[in-house]
């Protein structure tokens, strides 16, 4: 029942956001993704950080410095500073240059490209590793932040109470065919519909499949 319902609500979204390559995306405009690294530390900084902040962060970093060992040439004061629109920098920083450094040393300087070996590096997640996979490395895997799981366990398709369990769930559900984008329906919808407080239930083109909504309404 799950996987069909999935599927329908996959067909509608997929008709109404375009994805991130095709429409005017902040992370592409601010070339916070044009290389493998660039994309990891971004990724990286913008767990519990609001989009504008972290391209803010990413910006002045960038601008410093943008491979392992620059990174590190930077003092942890430098690093700090630069960072500190984000949230957490103080242990962003402390991360970063230990991730820095287990790069150079143990992958020539260059981003793994398996899950195993991204989940190895320091301040790298589940969400982080999901995303590079998918955007950089060529692989079907969803990634799931606070929006694509809030969406998901409203609509009824999951019933969980962390990001890890509900990326178990809906990366089992999902038909391939919709992996590749369906990271990038899901959060555009939490970000724009499907809001943390007062959801736009009645702007919502799924709300015909929305156990919240039908409990709601």
């Amino acid at each position: 029942m799950a996987k069909k319902k999935i599927e329908k609500v996959y067909e509608k979204l997929s008709n109404e956001y375009e994805i991130f390559a095709e429409n005017d995306n902040e992370w592409e405009k601010n070339g916070l993704n044009s290389t493998d690294f660039k994309s990891l530390v971004s990724v990286m900084l913008s767990t519990m950080t609001h989009t504008k902040r972290v391209i803010r962060a990413c910006n002045a970093l960038y601008d410093k410095a943008t491979t392992p060992k620059e990174i590190l040439d930077l003092s942890d004061d430098e690093l700090t500073e630069l960072i500190k629109p984000v949230a957490h920098y103080n242990r962003k920083t402390k991360h970063l240059k230990e991730m820095c450094q287990q790069l150079i040393d143990n992958h020539n300087g260059e981003v793994p490209r398996t899950e195993k070996e991204l989940l190895e590096l320091q301040g790298v997640g589940r969400k982080c590793t999901d995303i590079m996979m998918n955007f950089n490395f060529g692989g079907d895997t969803i990634a799931v932040d606070t929006h694509v799981h809030r969406v998901l366990n409203r609509l009824g398709i999951v019933e969980t109470k962390s990001n890890e369990d509900t990326a178990d769930e809906i990366n089992r559900l999902t038909p391939k065919k919709y992996k590749k984008h369906a990271h990038e329906w899901l959060i555009q919808h939490g970000m724009n519909i499907c809001i943390s407080r007062k959801p736009k239930c009645e702007e919502c083109i799924a709300s015909s499949l929305c156990d919240y909504y039908e409990k709601e309404f």
